[in-house]
């Protein structure tokens, strides 16, 4: 295997140097002091060691030849806008300051980005060994914290390209920033942006820190007890609520009667080495949901049972478990509250998740899960394990690294391993015009860990990643293959039967990418691997037997996303006189003022109504828009996963079109409600809006006709994402789909 680190022109090499003018344009403004790692980022700092490198990441698989040179150029021109990835940890000599962020004055791509080229024949076991290597070891701590590696000569001429991210940098589902930031939602690629200039201030001293530190220690505790009161306050109110109480009780029983006598190890825990292997199985996600409409759980629960079912055999394969009667997985949850959305680091808490052994129906095993999962879920047991996790960060600096030495081992005792889930979009997306065929995300192993697992589904396709440490766990392919039995298994039990992916086809404009109203990635508090997004119910046909109970379950849970077809609002009768369409709305119920103290603009209430059409971006239109959201049953079916607030539209000035000045409007979304839609200045958008999209009157027209797709507009910036962030909307594209299919109605 070859391995290439071009070194860049020196005009190139003079631009690395790079500093990101200003905030909310090309990044952040100049600033002298970085920001404090926050608790969990520190734990993942504290613990990462060569036997256990703390580094998530995801190998991504694309059609064709990538060239090596243009993508490094993409990488050098759009990183700087996520500053993090330009930034290296810093601390003050004797661990006397908290590990702190800081620019890096050497930033060069040239050490982040890097080619290798696989040997003939190029197959999967060869790719699973160069991956394996390079997820193997520590990140250089001399600079920040992440690479990239393009691996060429795969068979059937594919390339593909490997993350490497130290999880004390992101977390599962802020990491997928960066691959948003490269990808493209067409096969045409975007235009190289240009690039700043970098120009970042010289790295602190050591007594710099120390003095830092001690000015920063009493906000940074009071953050830190403001996060331990909210937590409490989360808890107390549990409490004080009787339905709420019930289950958070009934969720720490389980936990204490499961953890009367500590959990046996089994084949899958031991002493680590650091030598990780990797491999990957992929499924239909129709098919998984199949499974999931014939028992009413979720594609989780399934994807967990599988796991354990396949757990199981290789236990039994490998001598047996000593008498341990489950598989005991923590599952990562996300405590990211909506106004930390924009922020990278980690937010999460764990739940312990017992999947039990010892059962012969797969479906017995599958309703199991699913009570156990539905309990844990309703019990705020992650609450006081947040507080658990966070209390570590009010102990002086020099001694938080020998506390996160000691405290891994706790979770030896509790669990066997960790499964996580990170979703991805449901419609295919493009790298540098390369087809994105598959991606396995992967994920550290905690100290006596020898097994993880990564659940991550993209365009209809599910997949679980297991990453090993080869000295406790050799065989991981046997593990590989066990999954497949199992899956099988489960699918014949549930009389679902096999049939080829959907293709989503691209020819009809705006198919599946309604950027303007996906909702973000996971709710605070719901764990990660119930993120999953809301992908595709199985078809009626692919179910022999499908119970009605569980076909009406299916309809109410999560949203399909197969966008083979949009669904095309009915043609309207014509007039004799105007041949233009009939639009049949209800006005009386709409209320002229906004709600919420909103003000319409000036060019919204100038607006004249146009007849049988409604004006865009006006008080009638938005009051219209809420009535056609709340009537369609598909966009209430696509989004009741939606609880991340409120969407608004800045429409910019068109003075031609009758447009002085900037109109918007705001829909009040909720669980696949509008619950209130009114015009408002710009202004007020965006103090009241969780997620903005704004553009000019001829874009928002192709848009609103169906002729442009605005995720890709937002991409190649005819449209602006100016709240929000891009990776929250992706996994929701049927949701999106169905309100812009609303608003074609009525504009």
């Amino acid at each position: 295997m070859r391995l290439r680190r071009n070194t860049l022109h020196h005009t190139q090499a003079a631009l690395i140097r790079a500093n990101i003018a200003v905030q909310g344009g090309n990044g952040v403004p100049r600033s002298k002091h970085g920001q404090v790692l926050g608790p969990v980022d520190m734990a993942f700092y504290y613990v990462d060691s060569p036997e256990t490198p703390m580094n998530i990441g995801a190998l991504a698989i694309f059609e064709g030849r990538i060239p090596f040179d243009p993508l490094r150029k993409l990488i050098d021109t759009r990183i700087h806008q996520i500053p993090v990835y330009q930034q290296k940890i810093v601390q003050a000599p004797l661990g006397l300051s908290q590990p702190t962020w800081a620019f890096d004055p050497d930033f060069n791509i040239a050490k982040h980005v890097y080619w290798h080229e696989l040997p003939s024949p190029g197959d999967e076991g060869q790719l699973q060994e160069v991956a394996g290597r390079l997820v193997s070891g520590m990140l250089d701590r001399s600079k920040p914290l992440w690479e990239i590696h393009m691996i060429e000569g795969l068979s059937e001429n594919r390339t593909a390209i490997l993350f490497k991210i130290h999880h004390c940098m992101v977390d599962g589902l802020a990491a997928i920033d960066l691959f948003t930031l490269l990808f493209d939602l067409t096969p045409e690629p975007s235009p190289l942006p240009r690039k700043p200039v970098y120009d970042p201030p010289p790295l602190p001293s050591g007594p710099q820190m120390i003095v830092e530190a001690l000015v920063k220690s009493i906000p940074n505790r009071w953050n830190i007890f403001r996060k331990l009161t909210e937590d409490i306050s989360v808890i107390g109110g549990a409490l004080t609520d009787k339905d709420k109480r019930r289950k958070m009780f009934s969720g720490v029983a389980n936990v204490l009667s499961d953890n009367v006598e500590p959990i046996r190890p089994l084949p899958i825990n031991g002493r680590n080495t650091g030598r990780l292997a990797i491999a990957w199985a992929d499924f239909s996600l129709t098919e998984i949901k199949g499974i999931k409409a014939s028992r009413k759980s979720s594609v989780n629960d399934v994807m967990l049972t599988i796991l354990a079912t396949a757990i199981e055999k290789y236990v039994h394969h490998r001598g047996g478990g000593g008498g341990q009667e489950s598989l005991r997985v923590l599952v990562p949850v996300s405590m990211r509250a909506e106004n930390e959305r924009e922020n990278y680091g980690n937010r999460i808490s764990v739940l312990p998740i017992d999947v039990p052994f010892g059962f012969n129906d797969p479906l017995e095993r599958l309703r199991a899960v699913s009570d156990y999962t539905a309990t844990m879920k309703d019990s705020s047991l992650s609450n006081t394990l947040d507080m658990v996790l966070t209390m570590p960060s009010l102990a002086a600096s020099w001694a938080q690294p020998l506390i996160w030495k000691i405290a891994p081992v706790a979770f030896s005792v509790i669990a066997h391993m960790w499964c996580t889930n990170v979703a991805g979009p449901q419609i295919p997306m493009y790298l540098q015009g390369h087809k994105l065929i598959n991606t396995f995300g992967y994920f550290p192993l905690n100290p006596s860990m020898g097994l993880a697992c990564v659940i991550a589904s993209y365009n209809q396709r599910i997949s679980m990643t297991l990453i090993a440490d080869m000295a406790i766990v050799p065989e991981i392919n046997e593990i590989r293959g066990l999954l497949y039995e199992s899956f099988i298994a489960m699918r014949t039990a549930a009389n679902v039967r096999e049939f080829e992916p959907i293709k989503l086809e691209r020819a009809r404009p705006a198919i599946g990418e309604r950027g303007e109203s996906a909702p973000p990635l996971a709710s605070p508090s719901v764990p990660v691997i119930e993120a999953i997004n809301p992908t595709p119910e199985a078809p009626v046909e692919a179910l022999e037997t499908p119970p009605a109970e569980a076909l009406a379950a299916q309809m109410q849970d999560e949203a399909p996303v197969i966008e083979a077809e949009m669904i095309i609002p009915e043609e309207k009768p014509k007039t004799e006189k105007t041949n233009e369409s009939v639009v049949e709305i209800n006005l009386d119920t709409a209320t002229k003022a906004p709600a919420n103290g909103g003000t319409e603009s000036s060019a919204a209430k100038a607006a004249p109504a146009v007849e049988a059409k409604l004006r865009i971006f006006t008080d009638e239109w938005a009051k219209a828009y809420q009535k056609s959201i709340n009537n369609s049953e598909s966009y209430h079916r696509a989004s009741t996963r939606w609880e991340a607030g409120s969407l608004a539209f800045v429409l910019h000035a068109a003075p031609k079109e009758g447009y002085p000045e900037s109109a918007a409007v705001l829909l009040d979304l909720h669980k696949g409600v509008c619950r209130n839609a009114f015009a408002l200045t710009p202004k007020d958008a965006q103090t009241q809006a969780a997620f903005i999209i704004e553009g000019d009157y001829a874009t928002w027209m192709d848009v609103l006709q169906g002729k442009a797709q605005p995720f890709a507009l937002i991409m190649r910036g005819k449209l602006r994402l100016a709240k929000g962030s891009m990776p929250r909307l992706l996994p929701f594209t049927q949701s999106a789909a169905e309100l812009l299919n609303c608003a074609k109605t009525i504009s």
